[in-house]
């Protein structure tokens, strides 16, 4: 196994995704890095089901596979209350076979020339947290104990430096899921004095904190790996309670220690935030290196009922029409502590559920393919974002315990690029071969945009596609031959088209078949 890890690190170094993500510039036409998540057919199945799990992502021109770390799920005795006693920074120390699974994973990953990024987070063992949570769903995610969580980041990282026993580096981290969700980080909101204080915020300052120092004192650190924080939903509650999601907007600030005006927080308002009352700003960015260090911010900026072009109302949302808030944001952060640092923005989870399967979705499968390739496109035209993602291959399946006419039996994830028996949707080959056109409706012998990635093209070299029109109702025909600009293989294209009908991609892949992008419609008056 130790040679055999070896090998397999040293294909994946060849291939030039351990670190990838920590130095692609930033141009209008930068790499950006395509990350997927599916940890039911990655890590919760046997190997052989996981090796055909990235053997299609590979197919689709996935670069780097996200998994969840689950902290219950590797520590020993998860839903005891008392510490059981052993060494938590040492991997050899937890229970037998719990690492598996992540072996298995970074091992086929390897093979296949795909990075992994882990994102170590909750639900945690019941030991970890404090005793007190005033409901049983929050208990596994209560006011975690940071040390406690740090030494559990160390052994990962240990783990997974490149130098135990064989094991693959992992070059890719973040902290934490969905700290601004009351599902993985509670309390949300707590009673204080000064009013509803946003507690996770604090709790997650502190969690950063320890985890960030554990993966720099196993081995992974900024410049070397990808070390990214935030990982925020896009949505919250106008509600303050224990368990009401909070605004990412609000959670930002709170975490960084500065009020709606971006002005630092001072006297009791501080204090009831873990922020310092008083210091320089130095020296709050000396205690809180994660905050200003990090690689990247993560972001998760689904919208799941409209357009990715629409924007929210709300001022404190996110979904991806409003990346700007979040960037903003972040740049009067920093600034508040003398900054001028404008730290890019990772796209670590996004999608679309659809209707079919789920009957109480808005968007077709037809609709979730063109939301994808606008999406795509939206994130390109953003130099600060230097990834995109997709979340699930395979729909989730329905939960059986409910009636299948109700709610509750859909209440899992249908953003799937297949449908739950394996059956592609149209998501599929538009995810594979996006393609967009800004500006659909044209004048005759005017050029219009075209705009389009070949994701399963090779990194190495230029590829050659053609651009080809059909009117309605016939055949497509090549009107224009074009090249893919740079390594994420891209490519804009203006071209004069021949009339009102659709526009399509076809590439000659080095396999020896021809595929083919959705096509795209189009006006030309």
């Amino acid at each position: 196994m130790r040679r055999a890890g070896k090998l397999l690190l040293a294909a994946l170094a060849a291939s030039g995704l351990i670190g990838m993500l920590a130095s692609v510039p930033a141009r209008a036409d930068h790499v950006q890095v395509s990350i997927f998540q599916d940890d039911e057919h990655l890590i919760y199945t046997p190997p052989s089901a996981a090796n055909e799990t990235l053997a299609a992502l590979k197919s689709l021109g996935v670069q780097v596979v996200r998994v969840t770390v689950e902290w219950a799920d590797v520590a020993p005795d998860p839903h005891s209350r008392t510490r059981p006693a052993f060494n938590a920074i040492d991997p050899a120390s937890y229970p037998a076979g719990v690492w598996t699974r992540y072996d298995d994973l970074v091992l086929l990953a390897a093979h296949y020339g795909i990075a992994v990024q882990f994102t170590i987070t909750a639900p945690g063992p019941l030991w970890a947290m404090q005793p007190n949570s005033p409901t049983v769903r929050a208990a596994d995610h209560y006011a975690p104990d940071p040390r406690e969580f740090g030494e559990f980041v160390y052994a990962v990282g240990r783990r997974y430096s490149g130098t135990y026993f064989g094991l693959p580096r992992v070059g890719i981290w973040s902290i934490w899921n969905e700290p601004n969700q009351g599902g993985w980080l509670a309390p949300q909101w707590s009673k204080s004095n000064q009013g509803q204080v946003a507690t996770s915020a604090n709790l997650y300052r502190r969690l950063l904190q320890a985890g960030y120092l554990a993966l720099a004192y196993s081995g992974h650190v900024v410049g070397k790996d990808t070390i990214l924080i935030g990982e925020l939903a896009p949505e919250g509650s106008s509600s303050r309670g224990f368990y009401e999601p909070m605004k990412p907007m609000v959670f930002l600030r709170a975490l960084y220690c500065i009020d709606s005006s971006y002005r630092r927080l001072h006297g009791s308002s501080a204090t009831a935030l873990g922020c310092p009352q008083s210091g320089s700003a130095h020296s709050f960015v000396a205690a809180n290196p994660a905050l200003f260090d990090a690689t990247g911010f993560a972001h998760h900026p689904y919208d799941f009922f409209l357009a990715p072009g629409i924007s929210s109302p709300d001022p404190a949302f996110v979904p991806l029409a409003n990346l700007s808030r979040l960037e903003h944001g972040l740049n009067r952060a920093f600034e508040t502590y003398g900054d001028r640092r404008r730290i890019p923005i990772y796209l670590t989870e996004y999608g679309y559920q659809t209707n079919p399967p789920d009957p109480f979705q808005a968007v077709t499968p037809a609709e979730q393919a063109i939301y994808l390739n606008h999406a795509d496109y939206m994130a390109w035209r953003d130099p600060r974002v230097r990834s995109v993602a997709q979340f699930l291959l395979l729909d989730s399946g329905p939960d059986t315990r409910y009636p299948p006419s109700s709610f509750s039996y859909w209440d899992l994830f249908q953003t799937g690029l297949l449908f739950a028996g394996g059956a592609p949707k149209p998501a599929y080959f538009a995810y594979r071969m996006p393609i967009w056109i800004p500006h659909p409706h044209a004048r005759r012998g005017r050029r219009t945009l075209v705009w389009g990635q070949l994701r399963p093209a090779p990194h190495s070299s230029s590829e050659q596609l053609y651009l080809q029109w059909a009117p309605p109702h016939r055949g497509f025909k090549t009107i224009a031959t074009v090249s893919t600009s740079n390594p994420s293989g891209y490519f804009t294209a203006r071209v004069k088209l021949p009339g009102t009908g659709r526009v399509r991609v076809a590439w000659p892949s080095s396999s020896g078949a021809v595929l083919v992008s959705r096509s795209a419609p189009v006006r030309v008056k």
